[in-house]
């Protein structure tokens, strides 16, 4: 799989998303803080958007960050509750990090 396609999936999940949960890009982006113009370019996939934008975007879709980067027929099967109990402490580890990693930065 090439950046493209993978750039291509996430533009047309976050579309498929937005228009499921039936929010216009418009209320999408007000509701995670971008401007919609920014949020038309993810869309489109001319940009990527920072790890924060992923975030956002898989929070007020309702959805796993990881989930916005798979193909839409590759269903997601929470059939287990280990399943799910262990992909929220991958989610907290992950965020934790990211505060790691940012935090260091700033310092620099």
């Amino acid at each position: 799989m090439t950046e493209q396609n993978l750039k291509e999936i996430y533009g047309k999940n976050i579309k498929r998303l937005r228009e499921q949960h039936k929010l216009t890009q418009s209320q999408l982006a007000e509701k995670i803080g971008l401007a919609e113009k920014y949020l038309s370019t993810l869309e489109t996939c001319d940009k990527w958007g920072s790890f924060d934008t992923l975030l956002s975007l898989a929070n007020a879709l309702d959805v796993e960050p990881y989930e916005l980067l798979l193909p839409q027929n590759q269903a997601v099967n929470y059939d287990s509750r280990r399943t799910k109990q262990l992909m929220t402490r991958f989610r907290t580890n992950l965020n934790e990090l990211v505060d790691t990693v940012e935090a260091f930065l700033e310092e620099t």
